[in-house]
């Protein structure tokens, strides 16, 4: 390779590549917890769902078990929300480490 045609990084750009990429990754992560809570919770509502349905139909459907579950849903919806917050949280954190370089 000639010495005209080879690339050169500033070497003040390496920091904040390696903080890009780091956060790129922390993101995508996140991403795919979120999305994977997301289905988690949407396969547990749809459980929910046929065992209040064979319940009614059996007869034995009780408030205190309509409580919990409902009370297991709403904790997982929760926990989908705080994913998200964290989410942007992080983005923020990474456009200040981006700024401050």
């Amino acid at each position: 390779m000639s010495e005209g045609t080879s690339i050169k990084v500033p070497t003040w750009a390496l920091p904040v590549a390696a903080a890009a990429i780091s956060g790129a990754i922390a993101w995508g992560s996140m991403q795919a917890q979120a999305q994977a809570t997301s289905s988690e919770v949407a396969r547990i509502e749809q459980v929910v769902k046929e065992t209040a349905e064979k319940a009614v139909a059996n007869g034995q459907l009780s408030a205190v078990n309509q409580t919990q579950i409902k009370a297991v849903v709403d904790s997982l919806s929760q926990q989908q929300e705080t994913l998200k917050s964290t989410d942007e949280k992080l983005a923020q954190l990474i456009q200040i480490m981006l700024q401050k370089q």
